[in-house]
Order: structure tokens, then sequence, then C-alpha cells
């Protein structure tokens, strides 16, 4: 019954999708005649807007604030695309994180695909606070409030996502007691997302067996939905989330230092589950990081200067030291917290949550990352494209006459463009990495060269990471910050 009901779902699309599509090529064939071209564009990630090309350094920082587009879309596929993020949505947490995950995906998909995709947000569903204490019984004991652990219920829900929700609540010990943030999976959410992978990989498997098309072969359907089970099963066990948390805490020394610049919550030995966990709450006084994105005063633009350096650097390392970046990261994800010191200045805590979602990237599409970085730095980008040819596990570039030589010219022209904005200097306003890298992901999508799924979620992070650093302080010195890490100095 589940794929009858998927089926009834996404019905109505094979009229709207063609509709679209014709409506879409017309209004391209008029705006030619017209003599009408495309100025800009921007890329939308975690319902939040990066943009890409700006009249002057900076200048489409804050729109990070407003969700709008700034295509030309027609009503058919504006109808089309809200239908489908729609049907996404009522289908359930799997399809909901299949069309984020599809989002970052620009190595399989088209840019445009990508960016409609990207509006969709998570479910704000919430459950019952019956089902969080059945839960709770489950994973502590029906004494778990006679051991310390006093949840209030509804009243204290802090959020709630596709597949999870969190609460305030107090952990008391025979000597103290404090608050702590208790996040619940939603009920029956594991049986659901099995269910829906199973299909998918019956349909991705379908397709791969009986579409002999070169371009199905290069998406690689059972290997994308692999991945994505992948992604799906660790949101589903929080003990995934507790293990990457110490990781994080551990690889920036979040409990040997007494107010530590970046800070991760420390789960809660003895309280944490396949679906409850228990961690630090990171306190009242926390802001989200995009609060002081409003705040254009001169004190204001002085706070974000001090937040950019201790955010970007925070990124450097999470990518190129410690290859274990946070793959969950939007605004909402981060917050501040200001504390003053001996002295009376004030002091930045930058506080990352929702760590369920890590990657790390295999040695080669490390080494292809960071020469990638290396090309913006000495303009070499056509040596960085034969090395991702050479180290890609699938590729035909080779078996095109010169197509090679193409794909590596495509490196270079684009690495070429960023290298040029030294004249301006390589600040977060001018040059745009995330950008580039992305642009390089649709270079292997054209010239079919496989590079693992993880970078697509590297270069996600990393172009969300970015955006915030440039809403910061766009005058910060993004290659001057990079080139420690990138020697291996730091």
């Amino acid at each position: 019954w589940r794929g009858v009901e998927i089926v009834v779902m996404f019905s109505p699309l094979v009229i709207l999708a063609p509709t679209a599509f014709i409506a879409s090529y017309a209004n391209d064939v008029w705006k030619r005649l017209c003599g009408h071209t495309d100025n800009g564009s921007i890329l939308l990630t975690s319902g939040y807007i990066i943009g890409e090309q700006s009249a002057a350094p900076g200048a489409c920082d804050m729109s990070l604030l407003h969700h709008r587009t700034n295509h030309d879309n027609t009503f058919a596929s504006n109808i089309a695309w809200s239908y489908t993020l729609f049907t996404l949505q009522h289908l359930g947490p799997a399809f909901v994180k299949l069309g984020q995950w599809a989002a970052t995906r620009r190595d399989l998909f088209p840019v445009s695909f990508c960016i409609r995709l990207s509006e969709l947000h998570s479910s704000t569903q919430t459950h019952s606070f019956a089902h969080t204490q059945n839960a709770l019984f489950e994973a502590f004991g029906e004494d778990y409030e006679s051991r310390g652990l006093v949840l209030n219920g509804d009243d204290t829900i802090l959020g709630s996502g596709s597949v999870a929700q969190v609460y305030k609540a107090t952990l008391k010990s025979s000597t103290s007691e404090k608050p702590v943030a208790v996040k619940v999976l939603h009920p029956n959410i594991r049986m659901k997302v099995e269910r829906d992978l199973s299909l998918m990989l019956y349909i991705a498997n379908f397709i791969d067996r009986y579409i002999p098309l070169q371009s199905v072969k290069m998406l690689s359907l059972p290997r994308a939905v692999d991945n994505f089970a992948d992604i799906m099963r660790r949101q589903v066990d929080l003990r995934i989330e507790r293990d990457n948390l110490e990781i994080f805490r551990e690889n920036f020394g979040c409990s040997t230092k007494s107010s530590p610049a970046i800070n991760f919550p420390e789960p809660q030995r003895h309280w944490v589950s396949e679906q409850v966990l228990v961690e630090d709450y990171i306190g009242d006084g926390a802001r989200p990081i995009s609060d002081y994105l409003e705040d254009d005063s001169v004190n204001g633009l002085k706070e974000r200067r001090a937040l950019a350096g201790t955010f970007v650097r925070s990124a450097l390392k999470m990518v190129f030291t410690d290859n274990f970046v946070h793959s969950d990261l939007h605004p909402g994800n981060v917050f501040v917290r200001e504390e003053k010191t001996k002295r009376n200045e004030t002091k930045y805590m930058i506080t990352f949550l929702d760590a369920g979602i890590a990657t790390s990237l295999q040695p080669n599409d490390r080494k292809n990352l960071r020469d990638l970085f290396k090309a913006v730095v000495l303009n070499d980008g056509y040596t960085a494209g034969e090395l991702m040819i050479e180290r890609a596990r699938f590729e035909r570039c080779s078996s095109i006459p010169g197509g090679k030589e193409k794909f590596a010219s495509g490196v270079q022209d684009i690495v070429s463009e960023f290298h040029d904005r030294r004249k301006q200097g390589l600040t977060l306003g001018a040059v745009r990495i995330g950008a580039l890298l992305a642009k390089v992901l649709d270079l292997c999508r054209v010239y079919h060269v496989e590079i693992d799924p993880a970078m697509s979620s590297i270069v996600i992070s990393m172009m969300v990471l970015e955006g915030l650093g440039r809403s910061l302080d766009p005058d910060l010195n993004l290659i001057k910050s990079a080139i420690p890490f990138l020697m291996g100095k730091v």
C-alpha cells in the first residue's frame, strides 16, 4: 500500500512536469528573442540564500536572512515544484531528507534542480508527551525521574524537526542540578524510514538494471541510495550523534578548556539510548548567530568581525585538519554565547548543535579538495583537473577524444576566474570558494567524473560556513586563513 500511496501522490507530476518543461522552454525562447539575459544567480542552502554574484563584495551577504529566490520562473514550473515539495513533505521524513540530500548532489543533478530542492524545509510536526514519556521509560526505566531527570511536558519543547523533538529539562544529582536538552525521536521513525529506504533501493536497482543508458549508469543510483540510507540511519540512532559529539569535543578541546571558543554540547553519560539523547543545554543566554547578522550598528559590525575569524578557522580545521565535518549546518544550528573576562572584555563562544551527520573524505578526495584550494593560490587548475581524473573511481573523459583536456581546462577556467579576484584581495567578500567547488562538481557531472558522495556534503557544508563567515566579515582574508591548514601547520 505504501507503493500505491507514493504513486498516487506523484501521479499529478505526469502532467505538471512536462507542462512546466514546455513552458520554461517557451519562456527561454521568448527571452532570447527579446534579448533578455540572466545577470546573476543565487544558491539557496538550508533555506538561506548565499549570493554567487554581486555588484560589490559583500553586497548579497544580508540576503542570508531572507527567504526569496532570484530566478525567472514560469507559473507552470512554480506550480510543479510547489507540488513536488509538498508531496515530499507529506510522504514523511525519508522523503524530506531525500530531497534535502539530492539538493546537495550537484555532481549528479543540474544546478537548477538542486536550487529548487534546497527550498525544502524539514517538517515541524510534534509528537505527544505520552510518546516522549514512553521513550524515556524504555530507555532509562520507569524510575528515571527519581534518578534525576525531570521534564515538565509540552511546555518545555524547544523545537521539533522531521526526525526528533527537543525538550528543556533538569538533571539532578545528590549535590547539584543543571538544565539539559533532551532529544527524543518521533514515534516509529525507524520503521517508517526503513520501509521507505527499502522501496527506494528497489526502484534504484530496477532503473539501474533495466534502463541501459550510460547517463543512468553514471548516476549509480543504487550506490547513491546506499549513501542516502547511511545518512538516514545515522539520524535515527541518537547514539551516533553522541559519538559524533564526543569526537568533535575532543577535536576542539571542549573538555580541557574552561571557556572554549568553539563548543559542542556534552552528551550526559548513562543518559543516551537509540531513541533518547540527553546533552548539555547551551543556556538561555545563547543567541542564534543570525541575530548578529541583523545588527548593522557600529558595535554590531565589531561583534561580527570578532566572530568571523573564529568561525572560519573552525570550518577550516574541520575540513583540513580533522577530516570530520559537521554536515547538517545552517544558521539555526549555530549559537553564540557572550562572556565577560576579568578585564571586562567580551569573549564569544560559538556552539554547534545537531551533530548527527558528520562527514569524512576518503584519501583521494581529501587530496582533490586540498589541490583545488592550492590551485586558487597558485592559479594551476589544469593540474588539479588532471589529478581528479587520475584519482576518479569512474570517468569517461579518457574515452572521449579531447575529453581529459577539456575537463582539465574547465577546472583551469574556474580557478582562473577566482584567482583573478586577487586584485580585490582574497577576502570572503571577493572570493566564493564554495561556489568554486560547486562549479567543479557541476563540471564532474557534465564530463562524467565520479567522486565520493561525501565530497558533495563537504562542499555544501563549506558553502554554508563560508556564507555565514562572509556575512560576519566580508573583509576577512580567506586564503590567508587557509594557508596554515593547507600546509599542515595547524
